[in-house]
């Protein structure tokens, strides 16, 4: 791992030490959820307003892990699957690019992208044409042998909260373990120092 990658698994595991077992509705992590909004330029939003977070999360862990203007914030997943596919596709010189399930070895520090649990798969190839579709993704915090072990925001059954998953083999590509039906179809890998 690189330095930004190494920063980026540190603050996840802080924030989610920090707000551990706390759901988006109650205080502090309501609150700090509106942090996540504002640097978005949504200030009138919080953990209470029912609005999904979890790229809002991604996002704001991004940046304050020092991604500074390279990475492309967003408040919905798929914006940033888009464009990071095809900075990859066309071979951009940018700071992230969005490669296929099984292209590289996942790392920690990687942004492991999928499908909202309970909505259909998601293939790599249509991903790249549409910048527009309920999606969900998740930081790598480690990787051994029991699979991919992730943080992310607005994880679990509404309310949700600041939460780990664990990622299996399942044939050729990963499946959430826990049983929701969530494939990762794209790692978004940093190429900052």
């Amino acid at each position: 791992m690189g330095l930004f990658a190494d920063k980026l698994v540190a603050t996840c595991a802080a924030e989610k030490q920090k707000y551990d077992g706390v759901l988006e509705s109650a205080s502090p992590l309501r609150e700090r959820i509106n942090d996540y909004w504002v640097f978005l330029g949504r200030p009138d939003l919080d953990g209470g307003d029912n609005v999904p977070w979890s790229a809002a999360f991604i996002s704001y862990m991004v940046h304050l892990s020092g991604a500074g203007s390279a990475f492309p914030y967003s408040a919905q997943h798929s914006v940033y699957f888009y464009r990071t596919i095809n900075d990859r596709v066309i071979q951009k010189k940018t700071s992230f690019w969005g490669y296929p399930i099984g292209a590289i070895d996942i790392a920690p520090g990687d942004i492991l992208g999928m499908n909202r649990s309970g909505a259909p798969k998601i293939d790599y190839d249509w991903a790249r044409h549409n910048a527009d579709y309920l999606s969900h993704s998740d930081i790598v915090v480690a990787v051994d042998a029991q699979g991919i072990h992730t943080i992310g925001g607005n994880v679990g059954h509404a309310p949700g909260e600041i939460g780990r998953k664990l990622f299996v083999r399942d044939g050729e590509g990963w499946v959430n373990a826990n049983g929701r039906a969530q494939f990762p179809f794209v790692v978004i890998r940093s190429f900052l120092p």
